[in-house]
């Protein structure tokens, strides 16, 4: 048996998918949700009539000692192999229009959560999904942004501390058809343009980010870590 997996966001779009993938792989599946706690039970039930076992923990990531609480749930179930940390959260507002509460949740549920997870589980392998806006300014993404490039950081810190023992990675996906992304400013426009500026000519798909987790995950990368893998169609390559 290839062991547990944990999957944080695993009810939203990006986040089902990928668990479908690491069942499909073999493991077992530990699911977070916050809000969404009918779609994780779904998702659990699909995931074990194809032969594996799923848990769904719910977690409100921002509330102070959530995370602690939630990494010894999880690691009750069994050995935790693969992390993946999906969930997040933040407010689409200019910063001049963002509060300490804003601020304070973006970061707990982004950033503090993968910390504490990471050095908890101490998995053999975790895959931190970041984006673009980790190094580009994005209408609106004041604190989301800052807080993907803060995770970047992160995981690079967290590859050599917790060597050899885990390996962590970034895979920093391109423009991809969610309802997060639905809430973009201008989203019908970018829909449309980033293909046509985009070398492979689409947008990036759950499919593809789970793909990419599968062999992050995988013993196929088994000398990788501490790197940032580029999702998005070759679109950062031009100007």
């Amino acid at each position: 048996m290839a062991g547990w997996a944990v999957v944080t966001g695993a009810s939203g779009e990006i986040g089902s998918v990928i668990a479908r993938r690491l069942a499909g792989d073999g493991y077992d599946l530990v699911l977070h949700t916050f809000r969404r706690q009918q779609a994780a039970g779904a998702l659990a039930r699909e995931i074990t009539g194809l032969g594996r076992r799923a848990v769904v923990l719910r977690a409100n990531f921002a509330a102070a000692g959530a995370t602690e609480r939630f990494a010894a749930a999880a690691g009750a179930a069994g050995r935790v192999e693969v992390l993946v940390a999906a969930a997040a959260s933040g407010v689409m507002r200019p910063l001049a229009e963002l509060t300490e509460h804003h601020l304070d949740w973006t970061f707990a549920v982004n950033v503090r959560s993968t910390a504490l997870l990471v050095t908890r589980l101490r998995p053999a392998a975790t895959v931190v999904l970041t984006s673009p806006a980790s190094g580009r300014v994005v209408p609106g993404y004041g604190a989301v942004g800052p807080s993907k490039a803060a995770l970047e950081s992160l995981a690079r810190y967290l590859a050599v501390e917790l060597a050899p023992e885990c390996r962590v990675n970034v895979l920093s996906a391109g423009l991809t058809d969610t309802r997060a992304a639905r809430l973009l400013p201008g989203w019908e426009q970018l829909a449309q343009a980033t293909p046509a500026s985009t070398p492979l000519q689409r947008l990036v798909t759950p499919e593809d980010i789970a793909g990419a987790v599968s062999w992050l995950a995988s013993p196929q990368s088994a000398m990788v870590t501490g790197s940032a893998l580029v999702l998005d169609g070759g679109r950062a390559l031009l100007l």
